[in-house]
C-alpha cells in the first residue's frame, strides 16, 4: 500500500511539473516544448487513473483522468499553434465526446475548422459554444472573425459589438492597464478594463475591409487602450497614423512594436519612413 501510494505522489508531482512547464512554454509561443510537456503530463496522470481504477478507488481515478483530458485539450491546442490542424482536430472531436456540452471544447473546434478553412462548420461550432456560454466576449469575438472571413463584414460587426457589451465573467478576461501613448488616453492612473484588445483590433480590421479607415484607426487605438502590447494594432495603427500625415505617434507605434518583436520588418520600415517623415 505505501509503495502505491509512493508511486501516486510521484507520477502525480511529475505531472504537475510538466503541466506547468507546457503553460508556461505555450506562454512563450514555445510550442514544440508546450506539446511536449503536456503530453508527459497526459500519460503520467491516466497512468495514476489506471492505478486507482484497479484499487477500485473510482472516485480518485476519475479526478485524474479530468485532469489528463484537461492536459490533453492543451495539447491539442498546441498542435492547433503548430499548425497541426487535422491532429488537433482529431483531439477536439474527442474532448467533445466526454465534454460534449463544454463551451471551451467547441470553441477549440471552431479555431481548428476555421484555420482548415472550413467556414462554414466553424461558424456552426461557435454557435454551440455560445449555447453553453452566451454571453462570452472571446466567443462572440470568434464568431465574428469567421464571419468576416465568410465575408459578412456587417454581421462580423454586429458579433464584435456583442462581444464588447458583454461584461467578462472569468477574471482572466479583466486586466489593468496604464496607457502608454497620447493618443491612447489622458488618465494614467492604472484601471482596470476588460481586456477586448482582440476584439477592437478585429472591428479595426473590418473597418479597413469597408474603406472606413477613420473608423478603423479609432479601433486600433481602443485595442491599445486595452493592451498597450498589442501587436498588430500597434503595427496596423501605425500605417493608418502615417497615412493621416501623423507621423510623431506613428514612429511611437512602430518603436514599440520593434520592442516587443524585434527585426519586424513591417515595424522597421515603418519607423524608417516616419524617421525620415519627421527630419524633412
Amino acid at each position: 500500500m505505501a509503495k502505491m501510494a509512493n508511486t501516486l505522489k510521484e507520477l502525480n508531482r511529475s505531472a504537475e511539473e510538466d503541466y506547468k512547464k507546457a503553460m508556461i512554454s505555450f506562454q512563450m509561443g514555445r510550442f514544440e516544448e508546450a506539446l511536449d510537456a503536456y503530453g508527459k503530463a497526459v500519460e503520467a496522470w491516466e497512468k495514476m487513473a489506471d492505478l486507482l481504477f484497479e484499487t477500485r478507488k473510482e472516485a480518485s481515478g476519475r479526478e485524474f483522468l479530468e485532469k489528463a483530458q484537461e492536459a490533453r485539450s492543451c495539447y491539442g491546442m498546441s498542435l492547433f499553434k503548430l499548425e497541426r490542424y487535422e491532429e488537433a482536430l482529431e483531439i477536439v472531436d474527442a474532448a467533445l465526446e466526454v465534454k460534449p456540452d463544454s463551451p471551451t471544447e467547441w470553441s477549440n473546434r471552431g479555431f481548428v475548422l476555421s484555420a482548415l478553412g472550413r467556414n462554414k462548420e466553424a461558424l456552426e461550432a461557435f454557435e454551440k459554444a455560445l449555447s453553453f456560454d452566451p454571453e462570452s466576449p472571446k466567443i462572440l469575438t470568434s464568431r465574428g472573425i469567421v464571419y468576416f472571413r465568410m465575408g459578412q463584414p456587417e454581421k462580423a460587426l454586429e458579433a464584435f459589438d456583442e462581444a464588447l457589451a458583454a461584461e467578462p465573467k472569468k477574471a482572466s478576461d479583466w486586466a489593468c492597464k496604464v496607457p502608454r501613448f497620447s493618443f491612447f488616453s489622458r488618465n494614467k492612473a492604472p484601471i482596470m478594463r476588460p481586456d477586448n484588445a482582440e476584439t477592437w483590433y478585429w472591428k479595426g480590421i473590418v473597418f479597413l475591409e469597408l474603406g472606413k479607415k477613420e473608423k478603423a484607426l479609432n479601433a486600433f487605438k481602443m485595442a491599445l487602450e486595452s493592451d498597450p502590447d498589442h501587436l498588430n494594432s500597434l503595427l496596423r495603427g501605425g500605417d493608418l497614423l502615417g497615412e493621416f500625415t501623423e507621423y510623431g505617434e506613428a514612429f511611437k507605434c512602430y518603436v514599440r512594436a520593434l520592442k516587443l518583436s524585434p527585426g519586424n520588418e513591417a515595424a522597421k520600415q515603418g519607423k524608417e519612413l516616419c524617421e525620415s517623415k519627421l527630419t524633412t
